[in-house]
């Protein structure tokens, strides 16, 4: 058994966005449980902070960006919200979430309420399309652990270059695979966790580095899975404290298995076989959308 990487292996494309969007519908509660409200990895390091690492990541991330008052952004993925509030709160910039599912822009939309965001908003959107925005509207794409479950990863390249200004920037940190193909156990392995997670394919980081280039200037390309990594400790010991029916209170009996795999994830990121990839690229200003 042979996989190739950058192949999807899905088997039937046409209903996989309601499966994304089912799959964070059912089991968003639950990895608020045990991951908290920003539901992606933290960034660990030697350093004396009080940030949780969820916030030490995001702010890892901010840093490679310049910041200006009244930008506007758009979050793609956007998960219930966090991310958005986080940086609305401390930045005076406008704010666009998108996400396939209801359930998480339901709990986005009352956390901005309760925090009174005026700009702030979220909606549901296909990332793949982009369709309600209008080209050369925003100054950063923002896609923080959004990107593995696309299809179609040039086209969401490619959108993102659509809707940036010239000399607007995407920020991407992603999943990447350690290799081209897997053989063996390790396609075996890869396929499960591609299926637990509705990962349709997760390629190299030199595949989405040569993707961005036909599009942007990429002005940093680093793997961050060093200080990522320990996220799947901490979560597997926060899942440990809890019995099957302790999670019964925040998921449906049928998503059990699948809350119980993220040793997958954890094993993947401890033998080097998945990456954290972290990207920034620009638009060239004065460029024209392709």
């Amino acid at each position: 058994m042979k996989i190739e990487t950058s192949h999807s292996v899905i088997n039937h494309p046409t209903s996989f966005q309601a499966r994304v969007a089912s799959f964070w519908d059912n089991t968003s509660l639950v990895w608020n449980e045990i991951w908290g409200p920003h539901i992606h990895h933290g960034y660990y390091s030697d350093e004396k902070i009080t940030l949780s690492p969820q916030e030490n990541l995001l702010e890892k991330l901010i840093k490679q960006l310049n910041i200006f008052p009244q930008q506007k952004w758009l979050d793609v993925g956007c998960g219930m919200g966090e991310t958005a509030i986080y940086l609305s709160k401390h930045f005076p910039l406008h704010i666009t979430g998108i996400n396939l599912s209801e359930k998480q822009l339901e709990i986005a939309r009352l956390r901005a309420k309760e925090e009174q965001l005026d700009y702030v908003v979220f909606k549901k959107e296909d990332a793949l399309s982009l369709q309600s925005f209008h080209d050369e509207t925003f100054d950063i794409v923002w896609s923080l652990e959004s990107c593995e479950q696309f299809l179609d990863k040039e086209q969401f390249i490619k959108q993102c270059h659509r809707v940036l200004k010239p000399g607007g920037k995407l920020l991407l940190a992603t999943w990447c695979s350690e290799k081209e193909s897997y053989e063996g156990k390790m396609a075996k392995d890869y396929l499960a966790l591609c299926q637990t997670y509705c990962v349709p394919y997760m390629p190299t980081m030199e595949y989405y580095s040569q993707r961005l280039a036909l599009y942007f200037d990429v002005l940093f390309k680093e793997d961050w899975s060093i200080y990522i990594k320990p996220s799947w400790a901490a979560g597997l010991s926060k899942l440990s404290q809890y019995s099957y029916f302790d999670l019964l209170k925040f998921c449906r009996i049928k998503d059990l298995p699948l809350i119980w795999k993220v040793n997958l994830m954890a094993d993947a990121f401890q033998h080097g076989h998945i990456r954290y990839g972290v990207f920034v690229a620009q638009k060239k200003p004065f460029q024209t959308n392709i």
